[in-house]
């Protein structure tokens, strides 16, 4: 059966039995695609060519063959298109100007949603393709090594977060909301709106859930430490804050925490949490940094394979999860009245 996850990491034998035992994982990646762009699905022109700007900016070819041909010119192409290249190079430059952009070029608050969804997905799909096929060849990747700074605007206080585009009101949240939503909170302006498109929230809900939840693997204090760190990278500071506090609450050491966040991963004691960052770190970049000296430092260091395949699943996400954040709102603008 053909997987795009397999096909982007190079079908590699080696990649498949990697991803073996997180079979859940495996079926959720190909279900959150198949929902954006699969046979069935009714992707716009203008996804499609998000899309492909996504893998030229990742330098993957193969990526660019899966998603070129369905292509458009007009200005919805060409806002979707600048909305990919700006998430996809400086998530954390993002503003309400963006949305108002798109709306500019015709797009509707759902068409919105759907765009950075499609787009934070397909960067979540190369780095967590990346990340596979480091683990399998161990091919190093060009660029500096992988570090990422902490800074005072970073902390592990409670935050909130303001929508640009206008969540569905708590009254107006269905039965396939809530399901959707699968235990997250149905009040939280993000969710809401997210909400707005409804089959890839509960594609993306269920990867979250699978990715820093399943049974075995690597400890989930180390999962957030590479959400934190991959946060860090891309300047999410709202997802630095949640993260970091979760790491500390699953058993990661309060003060070095507080060292990461202030003065980023040169500042990180212990040489397994050291090396889980670093690898995150190498696998945020676009295109990836990483080398396959990290993984041996992290297999030297005890993880196993199933450990190395949880952490390249939790930071992939997080290409995900800080663009959709960084895109959809802002922690210090106004709320959407």
């Amino acid at each position: 059966m053909y997987d795009v996850i397999d096909r982007l990491a190079g079908d590699l034998p080696e990649v498949a039995r990697l991803r073996a035992p997180r079979p859940r994982l495996v079926e959720l990646q190909q279900r959150a695609h198949d929902v954006l762009f699969g046979a069935e699905a009714t992707a716009p022109p203008e996804l499609w060519a998000a899309a492909g700007a996504v893998a030229a900016a990742h330098r993957h070819p193969a990526a660019l063959a899966h998603y070129a041909g369905r292509q458009e010119d007009g200005p919805r192409t060409a806002a979707a298109v600048a909305h990919a290249r700006l998430l996809t190079h400086r998530p954390a430059a993002a503003s309400a100007a963006d949305i108002d952009a798109l709306r500019a070029a015709g797009f509707g608050d759902a068409e919105i949603v759907s765009l950075s969804q499609g787009v934070a997905f397909v960067n979540q799909q190369l780095q967590l393709a990346a990340g596979l096929r480091l683990l399998a060849t161990g091919e190093p990747a060009a660029g500096p090594p992988p570090t990422v700074e902490g800074g005072p605007r970073y902390t592990t206080e409670v935050l909130t977060w303001h929508p640009a585009v206008r969540p569905i009101p708590v009254e107006e949240l269905t039965a396939e909301h809530h399901h959707a939503l699968a235990g997250k909170r149905p009040d939280s302006p993000y969710f809401r709106t997210l909400g707005h498109d409804l089959a890839i929230l509960a594609e993306r809900t269920a990867i979250d859930l699978a990715a820093f939840a399943s049974e075995g693997g690597l400890p989930r204090a180390e999962r957030e430490l590479a959400a934190t760190a991959v946060s860090l990278h891309n300047g999410c500071v709202y997802c630095v804050s949640v993260h970091a506090r979760l790491a500390a609450r699953h058993g990661l050491d309060r003060a070095a925490v507080a060292r990461l966040l202030a003065h980023g991963s040169d500042a990180v004691v212990g040489r397994r949490a050291s090396l889980v960052v670093r690898l995150a770190a190498g696998l945020a970049p676009v295109p990836t940094t990483a080398t396959g000296a990290e993984v041996a430092d992290l297999r030297d260091a005890g993880l196993t394979d199933l450990e190395l395949v949880d952490l390249v699943h939790c930071a992939a996400f997080f290409a995900w999860a800080n663009r959709l954040m960084l895109s959809l709102g802002s922690h210090h603008e106004p709320a959407v009245p």
